[in-house]
């Protein structure tokens, strides 16, 4: 069968520039090319075509007419001769979904780079890249899950081969400098790259990975059939979080403050947070990149592509990846319960709470999740967060019958790992399994706009659960605190030394004040804001008083009537009240495997 060949190469490192020429045999007169809109595991149109900057085709025989359908894709008229296409891209996007180049690192989507040729996405496809020719990139090595041809040795430049086209865009590549590190779960080897020169105990991070898949492993009863390595591409920068999912491997974006510090005790929040992301990913190399939403079985990336389950795929990957920190022993129990707080309190203290579905959340997240603005907390449900809270209670029902969810889960794989699962499919499972009153209880939750009763939840896992009032807009979890300051009810920014109102949340006392978004706080009964004082002024002044407001609205100053109001108790808490519920739940994984 012929192939479909990508030469990519480093043309100008400081201009951000790769050059990719695309060579094919024609099997048609004409064949259209393209660049997909998005990038499966992330729900938005980006365009990628955005970044082509030149482009033209040619045969032996001379230059082929090229012309463009729109904004991604291209007619190309072909003699029955090897055609080659050359274009331009710039790399410069600082994210797991594109392509970034620099004199440290390059990170090359094949999604953003190799444009599909019509009729021969089906073809084994060749991806080379050639060695760079830059002084900087003397060391440089690759890695990648792309399998390699036959003379490229492990870590090199060379010749790549993909299976077809899905494959190809589902394995990004890391090149540059960077250290890698080798275990196995099953016999099956797992590589930890991480790129840069970094100063961190790579012994804890590489034990900490390892004790997460095996946890992960532990939820499925063992690594899916056709797994044959993993590699988690770990892309360390100033600034930056992220992550996202491939069949064989995961790109991974932090800062190099969250790797682990060598005289690190317990983890602290940064070190978790990516121990978290570290666990997530890897959790979707079962729950989404191979049991799926039956529609995303043929991938239409050219278009949004809709489903409202979002809130079961990476909302119970968000309860499971947390939960394996714990089950694995990477975190104290304390940590967990912390980490539990902060995410009931992200949830319920915002206004969306009871103004958007999951499932909505879950079908309009091409337009309203990944594209938020400053409304997003009153009128945006997190399927992340609060399919979390989801997966936490039908938890804690299974529970309460003896029953765990990991099993659920794995059993619900193995039923519709080889059909993909339809928009009812997990709430036939559960009735299947004889929970018919559960199974409705959650379709409820998930397609009406309403809180969890998380009070019950907790309580059948052997917590309690209460609240207290926030000590300031980011407080979302602690022990009790007296005398809580008043409250405007809006997240805040310091911009150009002003105090600037970045978020309100309705019903708030700022938004019964008449406060809106982008308002810069001046002064409150007469004593100037700023970012230190304004918290310190709250304290101090009565509840329920009436005190003048004075702002800058654009270039127009107003003082608005603020009637102050005691901060509501919307920060979780949660203590142990049946310790033996509460460890059948938290059994670590040697005695629960």
């Amino acid at each position: 069968m012929n192939s479909v060949r990508y030469q990519v190469q480093i043309s100008d490192i400081s201009a951000h520039q790769l050059r990719v020429e695309l060579r094919f045999i024609p099997s048609a007169s004409q064949h259209e090319l393209s660049l997909p809109a998005w990038i499966p595991g992330s729900y938005m149109i980006r365009n990628f075509a955005r970044h082509i900057m030149q482009i033209s085709a040619r045969d032996t025989s001379g230059e082929l007419a090229l012309q463009q359908l729109d904004k991604q894709r291209w007619n190309l008229a072909c003699r029955q001769q090897e055609v080659t296409v050359s274009y331009l891209i710039y790399a410069n996007d600082l994210s797991v979904r594109a392509a970034y180049l620099d004199d440290e690192t390059a990170i090359l989507n094949p999604a953003c780079l190799c444009l599909a040729v019509s009729e021969q996405t089906h073809y084994p496809q060749q991806f080379e890249l050639l060695r760079p020719e830059f002084h900087v990139t003397e060391n440089w090595r690759v890695a990648t899950a792309l399998p390699r041809a036959e003379g490229t040795a492990l870590l090199d430049f060379g010749i790549y081969q993909a299976t077809d086209y899905q494959q190809l865009i589902d394995s990004p590549l890391l090149v540059g400098l960077f250290t890698v590190q080798q275990f196995a779960v099953d016999g099956v080897p797992h590589y930890l790259v991480v790129s840069s020169q970094n100063h961190y105990d790579s012994e804890r991070l590489l034990a900490d990975t390892e004790q997460l898949c095996q946890a992960q492993r532990a939820v499925f009863g063992g690594l899916p059939d056709d797994l044959h390595h993993y590699w988690f591409l770990l892309w360390i920068t100033e600034h930056g979080y992220g992550g996202l999912e491939h069949k064989d491997s995961t790109l991974l974006l932090c800062s190099r403050h969250d790797l682990p510090a060598r005289q690190m005790t317990a983890p602290d929040d940064a070190y978790q947070t990516l121990l978290g992301l570290i666990s997530h990913e890897y959790f979707h190399t079962w729950w989404v990149k191979r049991l799926k939403p039956a529609p995303f079985h043929a991938y239409q990336l050219s278009q949004e592509q809709y489903t409202p389950q979002l809130w079961l795929y990476e909302g119970f990957t968000s309860y499971f990846d947390d939960l394996a920190l714990i089950k694995s022993g990477r975190i104290s129990q304390q940590a967990y319960l912390t980490a539990l707080e902060q995410l009931v309190t992200r949830v319920t203290r915002n206004p969306s709470d009871s103004r958007q579905s999951l499932s909505d959340s879950s079908f309009n997240a091409w337009t309203k999740y990944y594209l938020q603005d400053e409304n997003a907390p009153n009128s945006i449900v997190s399927y992340y967060a609060k399919g979390a809270l989801v997966a936490l209670a039908v938890e804690a029902e299974l529970q309460a019958n003896n029953k765990d969810l990991s099993r659920f889960c794995r059993d619900f794989y193995q039923h519709y790992l080889a059909t993909g699962t339809a928009d009812r499919s997990f709430f036939d499972a559960l009735s299947a399994a004889g929970f018919k009153a559960l199974a409705a209880q959650v379709e409820d939750w998930v397609y009406r706009a309403q809180p969890l009763p998380l009070a019950d939840s907790f309580a059948k896992l052997g917590l309690n659960l209460n609240w207290r009032s926030p000590q300031h807009f980011d407080d979302t979890h602690g022990t009790q605190q007296q005398n809580a300051p008043a409250t405007l009810g809006c997240s805040l920014k310091t911009q150009n030394g002003l105090v600037t109102i970045q978020q309100l949340y309705l019903d708030s006392a700022g938004h019964q004040a008449g406060l809106m978004a982008g308002d810069q706080l001046l002064a409150i009964a007469g004593y100037k804001i700023t970012d230190k004082s304004l918290p310190q002024l709250l304290k101090r002044l009565p509840y329920g008083s009436e005190q003048p407001l004075t702002i800058f609205r654009k270039d127009r100053l107003l003082t608005l009537p603020l009637t102050l109001q005691a901060a509501k108790a919307q920060v979780a808490m949660l203590s142990v009240a049946d310790d033996a519920k509460l460890q059948r739940w938290l059994t670590p994984l040697s005695a629960n495997t």
